[in-house]
């Protein structure tokens, strides 16, 4: 970035002005500085310098009247910088730029020209964090927007170059330079018809903008599968960034060039519907064509915004005729049985998801629906295989293993459910439920000893969980430890006699208890 480029530093408002009224008296301060501001003005930068270096001088000297503020001296210095740097003097101008910030830091100008200055010189990375500076002092600041744009741009991160330039427009929509250089930029990347709108929409908010000359050089043409590969990136990069607006202003200028791509059309339905403008969504996924690949995901999509609005009877009718047409499509029937399980169908939805899993083997999301479907109708062995068979599609699905423990606990297969919770204790060893079903898993195994320090675990934790004190108790009876399980087993009488919520067990009977 050179000089002559368009990252101008911006001149002081009158504004900076209040409270600093002693420029104007009769002090040599107000003097000499009033002789640099005519130089300033008359282009005279070497003259302005002395002058406002005079008038520093003259804080000092003056009388008491001539005292400098912060805010003052902080302007005088952005004055020496800017004179230096309209005579391209940006080491000295970086100089006096980094003693008004240091002066006073709440002078947004400054931190924006000491932005403009390190640009200047090469150092964007410093360039960029001096204009977030400036914002920081003023959201609405134009400039730091542009430039911040301008600086991105050039370090090719297009997308917070466009976000930026996008803010400036909303600062200052009737400013031509942000549209410029976001058609450059599209231009750069072969996506000629997002640039000539760019730069239309540039003459019809400023008509008289010529954009600077250096850059208006032809760019090497870039083949069609690239240029709409630039439209998906920067689309998802801004999606990614939270711009949805701007996101969607480039599918539909994608569309707009090549409406056959049917990807950018189910994109952005999917966009519409995130923002919740289904009616706009549903245009969308209806214009995609049954011959595209992407004609199945759509309906997929028109089912599931109809599901979303309560509209079960149409979304089923939706995915059942494009179930006629692709009956070997195993996300219709997944679809299909979550939709008929809402029905209220249950017996339905597990033969859906009996094909759903035919057609999609290995995939455990369908598997696990299939378990829960067979719960729901009464199939508890049928539900453990297909749950089973979820996690080894899907080994770390840590919460299956959890449920389909307490389903084998509920068919006494303590010895399947011990596996399953060993292994969701190795990725969840805190889980103080998965702790007490292990433990009780064991109790019931007649394996008091890998009980014992499970339940002593939770008692650790949860010093009035009833049911494992009442267990633990038991355990160390079984071992033959009488005193330290008559102990607990007390301690369980006394939570019970003050309202706890377990149910009293006849511990006398247990061996050991004697």
């Amino acid at each position: 970035m050179t000089t002559g480029e368009a990252l101008l530093f911006m001149p002081l408002d009158l504004d900076t002005f209040l409270g600093s009224e002693r420029f104007m008296d009769g002090s040599e301060l107000g003097k000499a500085f009033n002789q640099g501001i005519r130089a300033y003005l008359h282009a005279q930068y070497r003259e302005a310098v002395e002058c406002f270096k005079a008038a520093l001088i003259a804080a000092y000297v003056d009388d008491g009247r001539a005292i400098l503020a912060e805010r003052e001296r902080a302007i005088i210095y952005l004055y020496i910088g800017n004179a230096r740097a309209y005579a391209e003097e940006w080491d000295a101008a970086l100089l006096e730029y980094l003693e008004a910030v240091n002066t006073d830091p709440s002078l947004t100008e400054a931190h924006y020209n000491l932005g403009v200055a390190f640009a200047a010189v090469g150092q964007f990375d410093r360039a960029i964090a001096a204009f977030k500076e400036a914002l920081e002092q003023n959201e609405m600041l134009y400039e730091a927007h542009f430039a911040l744009g301008r600086c991105y741009q050039h370090l090719n991160d297009s997308v917070r170059a466009y976000i930026h330039y996008a803010a400036a427009r909303e600062v200052r929509p009737h400013a031509a330079e942000p549209l410029y250089y976001m058609g450059l930029m599209h231009q750069r990347h072969g996506a000629h018809e997002l640039a000539r709108r760019c730069f239309a929409e540039a003459l019809r908010v400023e008509p008289t903008f010529v954009g600077p000359e250096a850059e208006t050089a032809a760019v090497g043409e870039q083949s069609e599968s690239e240029t709409v590969a630039w439209y998906y990136r920067l689309s998802d990069d801004l999606k990614r960034q939270g711009a949805d607006d701007e996101a969607e202003r480039i599918y539909r200028a994608l569309l707009e060039w090549k409406p056959e791509e049917h990807r950018a059309r189910l994109l952005l339905g999917n966009l519409l519907v995130r923002q919740k403008r289904f009616e706009e969504a549903m245009r969308e996924y209806l214009q995609i064509p049954q011959p595209s690949g992407f004609y199945v995901p759509a309906r997929l999509r028109i089912a599931a915004v109809l599901r979303l609005n309560r509209h079960l009877k149409q979304a089923y009718t939706v995915l059942y005729e494009c179930a006629r047409q692709y009956p070997d499509e195993g996300q219709i029937f997944l679809h299909m049985g979550k939709l008929l399980y809402d029905l209220g169908k249950p017996r339905h939805a597990a033969r859906a998801l009996e094909r759903a899993a035919r057609l999609l083997p290995g995939d455990a999301f369908t598997l696990y629906l299939l378990g829960f479907m067979y719960l729901m109708i009464g199939k508890d062995d049928w539900a453990i295989t297909a749950w089973r068979r979820s996690i080894a599609a899907d080994p770390s699905a840590t919460t299956l293993r959890y449920d389909l423990a307490c389903l084998l606990i509920r068919r006494e297969r303590y010895d399947l459910a011990a596996n399953e919770l060993s292994a969701v204790l190795q990725e969840r060893p805190d889980d103080l439920e998965a702790t007490f079903l292990l433990g009780t898993c064991y109790r019931e195994l007649s394996e008091p000893a890998r009980a014992i320090p499970l339940f002593e675990q939770v008692i650790a934790a949860q010093p009035n969980h009833a049911q494992a004190l009442y267990y633990l108790g038991a355990c160390y009876l079984q071992t033959g430890n009488a005193p330290v399980g008559r102990a607990y087993l007390r301690r369980y009488d006394r939570l019970i006699a003050r309202g706890g919520r377990a149910r009293r067990l006849p511990y006398q009977a247990l061996p050991g208890a004697g």
